[in-house]
Order: structure tokens, then C-alpha cells, then sequence
């Protein structure tokens, strides 16, 4: 399994935009036995997440099958 670090840019259904820490933008799924669920996404948003991850032949995204929360953005009001 690989892994990856980096910055959640957006979220959007079970998917998730990383920038990663090389710079490059990927994409990914959540699997069906990810630790989280498609409407727990939102808030991670500017979160810098490590996720492990296998490759599909057949689609453009990688598939997440763990996800950990390094640290979450400070909002300020």
C-alpha cells in the first residue's frame, strides 16, 4: 500500500483533492473500509491528512483506505 501527505484543497461526496507535499494535485476515493465516511469529509478541508492508498488500473484517482489527520487549519473569526 502507498502513502501519501499533504493538504485536503477540496471534498466533494466519498472524493478528495490533495495537494500533496511534492506539489503534485491528485485525486482520490474513499474505499468501502476507509475509517470515515463521504459526510465526514467537509471539514477537513485545509487539513493536512497522510493517506494510505492502492492504485486502480481503471480509474484516475487513487483509492484511500486509511486516513489519519495530522493537523486542521485554524479558523479565525
Amino acid at each position: 500500500m502507498r502513502r501519501i501527505t499533504g493538504t485536503a484543497l477540496l471534498v466533494q461526496e466519498s472524493r478528495i483533492r490533495l495537494l500533496a507535499d511534492d506539489g503534485r494535485g491528485m485525486v482520490f476515493i474513499l474505499a468501502p473500509d476507509a475509517p470515515i465516511e463521504p459526510q465526514d469529509l467537509p471539514p477537513l478541508v485545509g487539513a493536512r491528512l497522510r493517506l494510505s492508498y492502492t492504485r486502480s488500473p481503471r480509474l484516475m484517482a487513487g483509492i484511500v483506505h486509511d486516513l489519519h489527520v495530522l493537523d486542521t487549519r485554524e479558523t479565525r473569526a
